[in-house]
């Protein structure tokens, strides 16, 4: 039956007239610019047509792919003789070997590959149409579920699909892709790459001062300083959907617009909250930052969803705003990785992102509360229990996974200890290393008992079981234990306090210095560390004091000191040593050995 349509009067042509003229107002200003949300949305249908129709030129940066319908579309153009380039990331390969069987596929088909060189990965996620004028890139991977739903809000990956042809932000591309392809230093050959030099497709453009393409070349690149200084300047509303958030500063920043009275609210990954033991690239400066924000008064709700919050944007509602890309919220990805990232105040587009953000909020199938969970809880290690120590004696602790500071008690009666260190920061996240705090000045003969309770941010508690030991003034005492000074203003939790030894700038540092001149043939970066309890016998020799690295493949450097300066006016001591030329870029773990003792664990970046 055909629906009957009554005649307008004239008032009602007019009303559907002024309707007709907002809805355009809240329309992108081309027709083919649109925002797609793989919650409930087929994203790879237009994805997949504008391939598949595409005659001049495809342009695709891939962290990740496991779509196999995406990879025959693109053989296909490639075969039908448009031409095709690729940047990808093997290395993502790894632990997803449906990866690596697509770039095979891509070699196969002769098309033309290129790839990162150095330790930063390519985090892009992004595709070129050159004749169509138009760019599609997405804080998500190129998989079937990052496309489209499994089940509508149900099972999906959290994530949008950017779909533009606004000539400043397909033209920034150009250029940007032009750079990535031409570059020898950072960039290699990974197939299909013919003899000569590489030249650029497309003509230069300026890069939209809206566009934030990492790594950059100034400081006005780093997305992090970039998001951080916009949050700042926020009087009103922040709404976050974020997928990893492990960078302090920024966390800082958001707690800084909660004492304004700015609103914030944040929707997060539970996977990035709690998670497996071997789970790569876990950091533990992200519950870190989770629990804080909560107890700040963030307001926080968890994906209940099947699928996986990937998303990455940004809603300041004073500026009309939106942040969106492909950058986390951890250092890598401020001015580090490969990334692309949008700084855009179009009306249409800060709307669409609220509403999605409103939706996912309000609705109890997709996001839930979030309830603070508690640390795992202490286990103790010495002085043993029903052992006689010293007068002078080390409590020593293994914290578990999750704790960020510690209440320890102790006194003569284990049912009524005294709470003498509240809030206790020391050892190392997780249980890579040990926590310990002295108690001195005991009582020869008298029995002591301890107890230690862990705590996250957010002031979540377990407590340890309560150990006693007899102090006796026949035993030896502890020392007290070496401590490697960590940076409170560092990115993460655990980044140690150092600086190139010559430029006096902190990390990431490279392990050869091209700076220097006059320094003979051993180019190798000298690094400074601190530490504190190190105990420095007149005329000892700077090799008593060795510096342990481990980098990101778990290899293993035992360096010698090359100096050792106790800083006038302070506990610490300057330890200088020489960066090995095997070391593996990317974070490294610290440690510093001396006189059979070994210090907490820090970190530090290496660069190219």
């Amino acid at each position: 039956m055909r629906r009957r349509v009554s005649p307008m009067t004239s008032g009602t042509r007019s009303f559907a007239l002024l309707i007709g003229l907002f809805l355009l107002t809240c329309l992108p200003a081309s027709a083919q610019e649109r925002l797609c949300d793989p919650a409930f949305e087929e994203c790879y249908k237009p994805l997949l047509k504008a391939i598949e129709t595409e005659t001049a030129g495809i342009d695709a940066s891939i962290y990740i792919i496991e779509f196999q319908q995406l990879a025959d579309a693109i053989i296909s153009r490639h075969q039908a003789g448009v031409p095709v380039r690729l940047i990808v990331e093997p290395r993502s390969s790894l632990r997803l070997p449906l990866n690596e069987q697509i770039l095979d596929r891509f070699k196969a088909g002769s098309i033309p590959m290129r790839y990162k060189v150095d330790d930063a990965i390519v985090h892009a996620k992004m595709v070129l149409l050159a004749g169509q004028g138009k760019v599609v890139f997405s804080s998500s991977n190129f998989g079937d579920g990052d496309l489209r739903p499994y089940e509508p809000y149900v099972n999906y990956v959290d994530g949008v699909w950017y779909f533009s042809d606004d000539p400043a932000v397909v033209n920034s591309f150009k250029t940007r892709y032009d750079d990535q392809w031409t570059n020898t230093v950072t960039y290699g050959n990974y197939a299909n790459i013919p003899a000569g030099p590489l030249t650029r497709r497309y003509q230069q453009y300026p890069i939209d001062p809206a566009m934030n393409f990492a790594p950059g070349q100034s400081p006005a690149d780093d997305y992090g300083a970039r998001t951080i200084a916009s949050i700042d300047r926020e009087t009103q509303q922040i709404d976050l959907t974020m997928y990893r958030i492990t960078d302090v500063h920024i966390c800082d920043a958001l707690i800084r617009a909660l004492g304004r009275g700015v609103v914030v609210r944040l929707l997060a990954e539970p996977d990035e909250y709690r998670f497996d033991a071997n789970r790569r690239g876990a950091d533990f400066s992200g519950p870190y930052n989770i629990d804080r924000m909560y107890a700040a008064g963030v307001q926080i709700r968890m994906r209940k969803h099947l699928g996986l919050t990937h998303q990455k944007s940004v809603s300041l509602y004073a500026q009309g705003l939106t942040i969106f890309g492909s950058s986390n919220w951890s250092w890598q990805s401020f001015n580090y990785q490969e990334e692309h990232n949008y700084f855009t105040t179009k009306p249409w587009f800060f709307q669409w992102f609220v509403d999605q953000f409103n939706r996912k909020w309000n609705s109890p199938a997709e996001y839930e509360a979030f309830i603070p969970r508690a640390p795992a809880t202490p286990v103790n290690l010495s002085p043993a229990n029903s052992v006689t120590a010293g007068q002078s004696v080390l409590l020593n602790w293994e914290g578990g996974r999750w704790a960020n500071k510690y209440d320890v008690y102790f006194g003569p009666n284990e049912n009524n200890l005294s709470l003498i260190a509240s809030d206790l920061i020391t050892g190392t996240p997780g249980t890579s290393g040990s926590e310990n705090y002295l108690v001195s000045n005991l009582q020869n003969g008298v029995t002591y008992c301890w107890r230690v309770a862990g705590k996250t941010m957010a002031n979540q508690t377990a407590a340890g079981p309560a150990w006693c030991f007899r102090a006796s003034s026949t035993s030896p005492s502890a020392s007290p234990q070496l401590q490697l000074i960590l940076d409170s203003a560092g990115s993460t939790l655990n980044q140690a306090a150092s600086l190139d030894a010559s430029l006096l700038i902190r990390d990431p540092f490279s392990i050869l210095n091209d700076q220097l001149l006059n320094e003979g043939s051993d180019r190798n970066t000298r690094v400074i560390v601190f530490v504190r309890n190190l105990q420095l016998i007149p005329g000892e020799s700077p090799h008593v004091v060795t510096v342990n690295l481990v980098d990101e493949n778990n290899q293993t450097y035992d360096i010698p000191a090359e100096t050792l300066t106790l800083l006038s006016n302070t506990d610490f001591v300057q330890v200088v040593f020489r960066l090995p030329d095997n070391l593996t870029l990317g974070k490294v773990a610290v440690t510093v050995k001396a006189h059979g003792q070994t210090s907490n664990i820090g970190t530090m970046r290496i660069r190219i």
